[in-house]
């Protein structure tokens, strides 16, 4: 009887040990490192942006329809992961809600940090902010659709010419920022086209 569950035991224990030489490659592929963990699922690979990724919510270019602005990221930018949009022209242009959400914050800083600027809250822990805007279209609680004039560019606080500082929160901590599907370029300028309202 003891020779039995011995070869019992032994059979259970090779057993085991094949399963897991099965499930361990399994499990190390599937586990991404917290360097490349990301909510975003990429999907293709593409020099001009940097990479195509997909998310829930689908942040849009806060911008009208057909205007052509620089995003441009740096690494000394704070936080570091927000983006400034420029072009010639900016001042007084419409700035536009990327998603459907509810108004958080309208705050007017003075001459400092990001002056005057908006917080909308969206989907699934995102947050969009808006900086640096000569003016405000909307007031705090107010729902807003994908496109809603929330403001208007301008350059208020710390800035040293017209343009809206802009950065995508998720959980209130600042992400690589995807618009419309497309990443825009990390450390330098992308060169993008807003379809919004289209």
């Amino acid at each position: 009887m003891a020779l039995s569950r011995t070869k019992a035991f032994g059979a259970l224990a090779i057993g085991a040990a094949a399963v897991l030489a099965l499930v361990t490659p399994l499990a190390s592929t599937a586990t991404a490192s917290p360097e490349t963990w990301s909510p975003v699922r990429a999907t293709a690979a593409s020099p001009a942006t940097d990479g195509v990724e997909i998310r829930a919510v689908n942040l849009r270019t806060p911008f009208d329809c057909g205007q052509v602005w620089n995003a441009n990221t740096r690494t000394n930018h704070n936080p570091q992961l927000s983006v400034d949009f420029q072009r010639s022209g900016a001042l007084g242009k419409n700035v536009r809600s990327s998603a459907g959400g509810t108004v958080e914050t309208v705050r007017d800083l003075g001459n400092t940090s990001y002056g005057k600027y908006i917080v909308v809250r969206h989907a699934e822990g995102w947050k969009t902010l808006y900086a640096h805007l000569r003016s405000f279209n909307v007031s705090v609680g107010q729902s807003v659709n994908t496109g809603t004039i929330i403001g208007k560019v301008g350059s208020t606080g710390g800035s040293t010419g017209p343009h809206l500082h802009y950065e995508q929160k998720l959980n209130n901590v600042v992400q690589r920022a995807v618009l419309n599907h497309v990443s825009i370029r990390y450390f330098g300028n992308t060169t993008i086209t807003s379809s919004t309202g289209c």
